[in-house]
């Protein structure tokens, strides 16, 4: 069984706290679930405007999310 790798595990328990799946990210983002997967885990970047969206969304800085 090939094993996720999450490249934003402080994004992921986050969402996990705010009892937010990758659906709800997506709509808050106007993207897919399948997307946002792909960003999770670093196959795809989050674009600036993105980082920025996702951190009002839970009113948290880029550290706190991305870092």
């Amino acid at each position: 069984m090939e094993k996720k790798i999450i490249k934003y595990p402080k994004l992921v328990k986050e969402m996990a706290n705010k009892g937010e799946n990758q659906t709800i990210l997506g709509k808050v983002l106007g993207i897919t679930q399948a997307t946002i997967s792909r960003k999770l885990s670093g196959k795809l970047e989050f674009s600036i405007s993105e980082v920025e969206k996702v951190c009002d969304h839970f009113n948290k800085g880029y550290y706190e999310l991305f870092k």
